[in-house]
């Protein structure tokens, strides 16, 4: 009796009377032992027994075996006159529940299986338990949770999150001292956020992101609280704005190099070919040579092989062929050879466009085409030596190399950053002025230096800055206890990507009301 009383406590109350196997279930019998019984409508105490009934209640699984307990319980009559019920069915303790089919341990633990995996996953796995039940029991077990009671926090944190991306967006509320989610609202209006607040007076600190709908929810819902903008959406807005900066002046991320430049020939040189004219006079002058030495002279020669006498008496007095077919031939002269020298120039200044080139040549009485021209530059811009400078550096890093602090920017990457504000003096200002936001919103210092770094950025010739610090007025109160109070709402966007993480492992599929029931007891 003592381990039965140590190992299954919920039974200490009815009298074991057989266990025995039946298949791959243990059943119990047992029956209750107290003498008298207790109206649950009155509470009145009944002695007198009406009839005895068998009531099934699956029990917690037993070293891996399904457990069915088979007790006896009795119906008592209702002895108070003025009480509705006649007869009632006793109940036993931490054991039976009205109309319960299984007893009160194993209740905890399903639904502790369904909080955890939801529907589908949690019938797979109480099949494994030893304890089988249904997805749609599993839910109906989880709707059946009251909400968890929860004290007003002090500090409360809001932010929204996804019912179904893109289309519909709920409101999550957040106990930041706490971190735990206190309730989530079904949309992201102002109007449900107040009513939340004027039903839970108690809340001091609100810490948000830069919506205005919160800003404004918070306002009529809870006037005397402090408002408190989120450090960390601060300085993402700031990145947004160095970004645009940096975008703008992107032609200052690239140094810009001199290419060499070749010089231009004098004009393009026609392919040199030894074909059928070479040999041609290769056989004219064996044969003006071979009539010569038979004794004829200049006229019979011209006059047998049809050629001219200048031409006869040419390879006469050639001594070798090679001297008639020379390689080295007088260049074309082109209708270009004029502007060379000024073609040089341009090239060597950078410009490379063929259209610019031959706007500037037309202006000087150039009447070529334009293929000429184009000859010309193709053939420049392959002899010409292009320098081997690395690529610019992206957008997205120059805004990281900006916004972090130098000593957790690589020295190669902060020497590349300084090359680009000594560029461009505007980046520069952008620079030093993220870097000082940065330093006051690690410090905590909005309270002194926030006025002094806004009216700076201000005067700054960056517009993008001027626009951020527009968006800072707009909600300035906020802004300066965000950087001043240690409050901040990292333990919301947690919370947030744990809806998330909940979201997924019921497949997208969740339901409002599930997804709130497993957010709000902690799964």
């Amino acid at each position: 009796m003592e381990l039965l009383a140590v190992v299954f406590p919920h039974l200490a109350a009815v009298r074991i009377e057989r266990v025995h196997r039946m298949g791959a279930t243990v059943r119990v019998k047992a029956a209750t032992t107290e003498p008298k019984g207790e109206c649950p409508a009155c509470g009145c105490e009944s002695v007198r027994v009406h009839s005895r009934y068998e009531r099934c209640l699956a029990d917690l699984p037993v070293a891996g075996q399904e457990v069915l307990l088979q007790v006896r319980v009795r119906r008592f009559f209702c002895d108070n006159t003025a009480c509705d019920k006649r007869t009632f069915a006793e109940q036993v303790p931490g054991l039976t529940s009205r109309h319960g089919r299984r007893v009160a341990g194993l209740l905890a633990m399903l639904r502790t299986v369904a909080l955890a995996l939801g529907g589908r996953p949690g019938a797979r796995h109480t099949a494994r338990l030893a304890c089988a039940v249904g997805r749609s029991t599993l839910l109906r077990l989880l709707r059946s949770l009251p909400d968890p009671q929860m004290a007003t926090p002090r500090v409360l944190g809001v932010d929204e999150f996804a019912w179904r991306k893109g289309h519909t967006y709920g409101t999550v509320l957040v106990d930041v001292a706490g971190g735990h989610v206190v309730d989530l609202l079904p949309d992201r209006s102002a109007d449900s956020f107040a009513a939340w607040l004027e039903a839970h007076p108690g809340v001091e600190v609100i810490c948000r992101d830069r919506a205005g709908c919160y800003a404004e929810g918070a306002q009529r819902g809870a006037p005397l609280a402090v408002q408190v903008a989120d450090r960390w959406h601060l300085l993402h807005n700031l990145s947004g704005a160095v970004q645009r900066a940096v975008s703008r002046h992107r032609a200052h991320l690239r140094e810009l190099a001199k290419p060499e430049a070749a010089e231009p020939p004098a004009a393009p040189e026609p392919a040199r070919e030894e074909g059928t004219s070479a040999a041609r006079i290769r056989t004219r002058h064996a044969e003006v040579h071979q009539a010569l030495a038979q004794g004829m002279s200049i006229t019979q020669i011209g006059r047998e092989l049809r050629l001219d006498r200048k031409t006869v008496r040419r390879y006469a007095t050639a001594a070798n062929v090679d001297e008639l077919i020379s390689d080295e031939r007088a260049p074309r002269r082109t209708i270009l050879d004029a502007y060379l020298p000024y073609l040089q120039q341009r090239w060597e200044q950078g410009c490379r466009s063929t259209d610019q080139l031959l706007t500037e040549l037309r202006e000087r009485g150039y009447l070529g085409s334009v293929r000429t021209l184009r000859r010309l530059t193709a053939k420049l811009r392959a002899t010409t030596v292009k320098p081997a400078t690395p690529p610019a550096p992206k957008i997205r890093e120059v805004t990281g190399w900006t916004v972090q602090p130098p000593s957790k920017v690589a020295a190669e990457d902060l020497a590349k950053l300084e090359q680009i504000i000594a560029r461009c003096p505007e980046l520069a200002s952008v620079t030093e002025l993220t870097r000082q936001f940065a330093e006051m919103l690690v410090a905590r210092r909005g309270e002194q230096d926030l006025e002094g770094w806004a009216a700076r950025a201000e005067a700054s010739p960056a517009r993008e800055l001027r626009d951020f610090v527009a968006g800072l007025r707009r909600d300035w109160a906020a802004v300066k206890a965000g950087l001043t109070l240690p409050y901040s709402s990292g333990v919301v966007e947690g919370n947030v990507n744990r809806i998330k993480m909940i979201k997924r492992i019921m497949y997208g599929r969740a339901n409002p009301d599930l997804l709130r029931i497993r957010v709000l007891h902690g799964y």
